[in-house]
């Protein structure tokens, strides 16, 4: 487990990537070659609903901090059937939802429900996302965060992972 010290919470609203709007989102991925890894139940929706589809998606039933119902729960619920369910408190990182996360990326597919809080599973999906994939990730109150991974971008993943208490 790794745990997100206060020193570290600035350096992470620091986006890793393009910050858009959910329109530019959906204009930037429908030509999108390679995986595509969405984290969050707004972004995840937003592109579930114009039918682009992720290869894996992470989310918790919330958005900013309220739980989600109707159609972003009905969408994000019958999206691919092969549901694993993790537990991982806010501001943490559970080895299970490492090992989770890693997993899916490896089968080039799957969707992760987090009992908890799934903001920090951007950095685990940016650790072990092949180069040129794109991680899509919620940036609150601002749009989707697009990343393109390449070896740098992986680089300041580990190490703001590795800079998390143990």
């Amino acid at each position: 487990m790794r745990k997100l010290p206060e020193n570290l919470r600035l350096e992470l609203r620091r986006p890793f990537g393009k910050v858009l709007s959910n329109e530019e989102l959906i204009s930037a991925l429908k030509k999108r070659t390679g995986m595509l890894i969405t984290i969050g139940d707004d972004c995840s929706y937003a592109l579930i609903r114009v039918g682009i589809t992720p290869d894996v998606v992470i989310y918790d039933l919330r958005i900013k901090r309220r739980e989600v119902i109707g159609s972003v729960r009905d969408a994000l619920s019958k999206f691919n059937d092969g549901e694993v369910i993790v537990h991982n408190a806010a501001g943490v990182i559970m080895d299970e939802l490492v090992e989770c996360v890693k997993d899916a990326i490896e089968k080039g597919e799957g969707k992760i429900l987090v009992k908890g809080e799934e903001d920090l599973a951007a950095l685990v999906a940016m650790m072990y996302a092949p180069d040129g994939a794109l991680v899509v990730y919620g940036q609150p109150d601002e749009g989707a965060v697009l990343v393109k991974m390449n070896g740098k971008t992986r680089d300041r993943a580990v190490r703001t992972f590795e800079s998390m208490e143990e």
